[in-house]
């Protein structure tokens, strides 16, 4: 088939898809199709271009002569951007028709891109507030660090230092320090005697006495203990365990 009789094809079928205002006849071989998001009118059209197309004589085995008029709504990067997807869609159909393809890349550019123009006030507006949130979350941000690096200090109240399980109660102090006492005897370190008079009921409320004071100094409350409880019930025992060993 002719390129000539190719190109009159091409402008029929054309001219039955846009009709009216949509298509304009400029010579046989040059028109110009008026392309919108919504040329039914079923949304509103905030970006628009007009393709004005020239055919060369051995279109469309080489690329149409075409350019972009009436811009509307689409700024210089979004233009380039329509432009190059025109491009592409020519080069990939040398070699048959392809205005077609061309206005069906072109209305769904403007669809993606069918954003009302803002003016300069609303630009400035729109610049504005998004410096507010890149301040807001950078203080954010800024905050949520200087937690993570200092940590709150809530003193000893809130830390366990052991289970409940494996606290030491005045029985198992007992009980330790009648074994401890037995065994210092055996070794030689302490005399039965020593061991008589610093009884452990002794050395257990001495005990008592320096955690008292460590808790003062770090600020805890004199006075309270959920540990050591001293109970001279407990201790009723000890003097005779010491005498068992005395006797050994």
């Amino acid at each position: 088939m002719a390129h000539e009789e190719e190109q009159a094809l091409e402008i029929e079928a054309l001219q039955s898809i846009f009709e009216g205002e949509e298509f304009k006849s400029i010579s046989e071989k040059e028109f110009a199709i008026k392309l919108q998001p919504f040329p039914g009118g079923e949304g509103e059209n905030h970006v628009g271009v007009v393709l004005h197309v020239t055919y060369t004589d051995a279109y469309p085995d080489e690329p149409p002569i075409w350019e972009l008029e009436d811009v509307l709504g689409l700024g210089d990067e979004k233009l380039e951007q329509l432009k190059e997807k025109i491009t592409e869609t020519i080069e990939s159909s040398i070699g048959m028709a392809m205005i077609y393809s061309v206005t069906e890349a072109c209305q769904d550019f403007l669809k993606d891109n069918n954003q009302k123009e803002l003016s300069m006030h609303e630009q400035m507006m729109l610049r504005h507030t998004a410096g507010e949130d890149d301040d807001e979350e950078e203080e954010a941000e800024g905050e949520e660090e200087e937690e993570e690096e200092e940590p709150e200090w809530k003193g000893l109240t809130e830390k366990a230092l052991c289970p409940e399980s494996e606290r030491i109660t005045a029985e198992s102090f007992a009980a330790w320090k009648v074994k401890f006492d037995a065994e210092m005897v055996e070794c030689g370190v302490l005399k039965r005697d020593e061991v008589k008079s610093r009884s452990g009921k002794l050395i257990f409320m001495q005990g008592q006495e320096g955690e008292e004071r460590k808790k003062e100094e770090n600020g805890y409350p004199a006075g309270k203990s959920d540990v050591l409880v001293y109970d001279a019930a407990l201790f009723g025992e000890e003097d005779a365990d010491l005498d068992d060993i005395e006797d050994d």
